[in-house]
């Protein structure tokens, strides 16, 4: 004989809290994964000097990171400082002077990998090479105020969750056209992306570049247009789909508090992939490297907002149709 009316079976009880059981245990493993333990995978270190002296160097960062530091010999402090300016290195060993080696960092590209590097290789391994510590050189540093180092990804959070936010807004809007739900996701995105950048260049969290603005529209487009379809399609699995997308797998794989190549690598993998991650990646770039290395995430970001369009006036079409 089935339950009493009102009274909640077992079937009915799991239909309903399945998701916040599997969001619990996946949000953990998640988070924690990529945030309790950062270790290097495949972290890009230059060095410079004689071959004895990079082969040293080589040995004592071995011993203290394991492989997951790949070294890169650079012909002289120019060329090591040129590739760190550009975020083409995560740092570099000048190992000129034996008595006083340097190492050369931007901070602007991660906190947390900076002070590994100067915990890991400027001390620990310095001492095996020169007896002494290396001095640390910050090439290029976060805004001033900037202070914890992850203000650039608490910049991109509410640009990426205000996309999700409209869809779900627009679960109410059921007799809008797909035009007026588009001139939404438009509208709230283009405030959104106004509004925050102004806010943190107030506050000098990001450096002042207006181009940060158009970044930005697109992050909340692609994760608009992208949480919309699924709301379509998905239906009453929507928040189960666009919460996972967007939190579960967006957030740790970002790369904006933990760089990605300090993630486990299918993480790191999936930080490459991710329209979040690139678009770290990309305001990164043209905040604080001189726009060097934007072409693979825009193309990313950009392949995110065509897919996302296309799945949205899919769905669009699908619902005038029923």
């Amino acid at each position: 004989m089935s339950g009493s009316p009102g009274r909640p079976t077992g079937k009915s009880f799991a239909a309903v809290l399945w998701f916040p059981v599997f969001f619990a245990a996946a949000f953990a493993v998640m988070f924690l994964g990529a945030f309790a333990s950062p270790a290097p995978h495949d972290m890009k270190l230059g060095v410079t000097g004689t071959g004895a002296q990079v082969t040293a160097v080589e040995k004592a960062v071995r011993q203290v990171a394991g492989n997951g530091v790949e070294i890169r010999r650079l012909p002289d402090r120019q060329e090591a400082e040129h590739l760190v300016r550009q975020g083409e290195l995560a740092g570099a060993y000048v190992a000129g002077d034996p008595q006083d080696p340097e190492l050369l960092l931007a901070s602007a590209s991660s906190a947390i990998r900076a002070d590994y590097l100067k915990e890991v290789i400027g001390r620990e391994a310095a001492q095996q090479v020169s007896g002494a510590p290396a001095t640390s050189v910050d090439l290029v540093p976060a805004a001033r105020g900037d202070v914890s180092g992850v203000g650039l990804f608490f910049y991109a959070m509410p640009l990426l969750l205000v996309g999700m936010i409209t869809s779900i807004v627009l679960l109410q809007a059921v007799t809008w056209t797909a035009g007026k739900k588009a001139a939404a996701i438009a509208a709230t995105g283009a405030f959104a992306s106004v509004s925050v950048y102004a806010v943190a260049v107030s506050m000098d969290v990001v450096p002042a570049k207006p181009v940060l603005i158009v970044h930005a529209f697109l992050l909340t487009q692609a994760i608009g247009w992208l949480t919309t379809a699924v709301a379509l399609l998905a239906k009453h699995h929507f928040m189960p789909v666009a919460m996972t997308f967007v939190l579960i797998l967006g957030i740790p794989t970002a790369g904006g508090s933990v760089p990605p190549d300090m993630l486990p690598a299918a993480l790191g993998a999936l930080h490459q992939m991710l329209p979040f991650g690139q678009f770290i990646d990309l305001v990164r770039s043209s905040a604080y490297f001189g726009g060097h290395d934007t072409v693979r995430p825009l193309i990313t970001l950009l392949g995110w907002i065509a897919a996302a369009a296309t799945l949205f006036t899919f769905a669009a079409r699908r619902r005038a149709s029923t």
